[in-house]
């Protein structure tokens, strides 16, 4: 049986232990992050699958090529997504089986085939984004409009820091 909420007393034990223990005050900032980010990711996916009967990786190529003006490379969309090649293959035949994508040669470059979103496809896209953010929408309702805003305005500046600073976890 899936897990469906957190389990407040181990988050408020854990804070507890980070007082008590003196750790980082770091760890205040990135559990919660990647607690959001499993929770969500968990919840998304489950919900996509069971209403679209697409997985969340189909979901990311159709996503990548509706906000990349609906065409792109597959070498593109392998450096937009976290997919081998092999695994994009698989997933670009699924979805042009179900006649959410084409492919037509690129005019700039003959040896490539461009993928293409249908309007099958951006139709869906944009039907899984309404749904989606309804229901992501309820988990920050705690925050009024203005947090909300400082929130995002935060979490953009910290996601550019990261892509500009070489990862301090390598040796």
């Amino acid at each position: 049986m899936q897990k469906e909420n957190l389990d407040t007393s181990l988050l408020n034990h854990y804070y507890d232990q980070m007082a008590l223990k003196k750790l980082p005050s770091i760890f205040r900032i990135t559990l919660p992050i990647t607690l959001i980010q499993k929770s969500t990711f968990t919840h998304v996916e489950a919900f996509v699958k069971e209403r679209f009967d697409l997985l969340h990786s189909e979901v990311d190529v159709l996503a990548s090529l509706y906000t990349h003006n609906n065409e792109l490379t597959p070498t593109q969309l392998y450096d937009l997504t976290i997919f081998s090649s092999g695994g994009m293959t698989k997933i670009l035949k699924r979805l042009e089986q179900r006649e959410l994508i084409s492919r037509k040669p690129d005019l700039n470059d003959k040896r490539c085939m461009l993928v293409c979103l249908s309007d099958k496809g951006e139709k869906l896209i944009l039907e899984i984004f309404e749904q989606v953010a309804q229901k992501c929408t309820k988990f920050f309702d705690v925050l009024d409009e203005s947090e909300k805003e400082v929130f995002a305005g935060l979490l953009k500046k910290v996601l550019f820091n990261i892509d500009s600073v070489e990862c301090p976890l390598k040796e």
